[in-house]
């Protein structure tokens, strides 16, 4: 599971002019061995490959970067150990700022992702119809030196943003679409069930979604194969 928090402030309020100086960065590699730092293009400044400890384990930081009003983090773990880890860089920028430890960010975002194994086939996921119409249209493009096969497939709802007030534009905060996605992973066999999935939510929120559609799918397709395995029976009877 990786989840990545996003945490906006007001202006000013970032120690971003000391983070990016010889001192700020290697406060910060020290806490977390980071094992690098870079800049971005839009002067995002970057530290990779770091740990932290959490509730007696080791979880890998694979991201923190720090903007003059952004300060991102992403973790091989739950909300809960990203949530520590935020407050453990706040100690460190604390340190170098005193103010800080009284910052409270305007936004805070989280996206979940995980793979995992599930309960149901990946047709499951489309209306049969559109399923049996592809696996035709598959076939028939195949021919005798080149034979072709459904290798995967890719599911993604976008949410649109829709601003209730103007306290965020006021603020200089610019909202962007986000998205879905349930689908098969990548670079694996169909068979498996392995999906990937991702969402705007917290790692409980996100882990809750997946398992309410699981549970769902699984039922409907549980419920299809009777259906077919009756009417299979049916047929048979003189």
């Amino acid at each position: 599971m990786q989840v990545q928090q996003t945490r906006v402030f007001a202006p000013d309020v970032v120690p971003y002019h000391l983070v990016i100086t010889s001192f700020g960065s290697n406060r910060l590699r020290q806490a977390f061995g980071f094992g690098s730092t870079n800049w971005q293009e839009n002067l995002e400044y970057i530290f990779q490959d770091g740990t932290i400890e959490h509730q007696g384990r080791i979880v890998p930081i694979t991201w923190a970067s720090f903007h003059d009003r952004r300060i991102l983090i992403q973790v091989l773990g739950d909300s809960s150990a990203a949530h520590t880890t935020y407050s453990a860089i706040t100690e460190v920028l604390t340190e170098m700022e005193p103010a800080f430890r009284n910052a409270t960010p305007l936004t805070l975002t989280e996206e979940t992702s995980c793979a995992a194994q599930l309960d149901f086939e990946w047709t499951a996921l489309f209306n049969p119809d559109l399923v049996h119409h592809v696996s035709q249209r598959v076939q028939e493009l195949s021919s005798e030196q080149v034979g072709r096969f459904l290798k995967g497939v890719n599911v993604r709802f976008t949410l649109g943003i829709e601003r209730k007030s103007k306290d965020l534009s006021e603020q200089g905060i610019t909202l962007f679409d986000q998205s879905l996605i349930i689908e098969p992973r990548a670079d694996t066999p169909l068979s498996e069930r392995t999906y990937y999935t991702y969402s705007p939510c917290d790692s409980d929120t996100h882990l809750k979604l997946v398992s309410e559609l699981e549970a769902n799918l699984a039922g409907r397709s549980r419920s299809g194969r009777s259906r077919r395995k009756t009417s299979a029976r049916k047929q048979k009877r003189p």
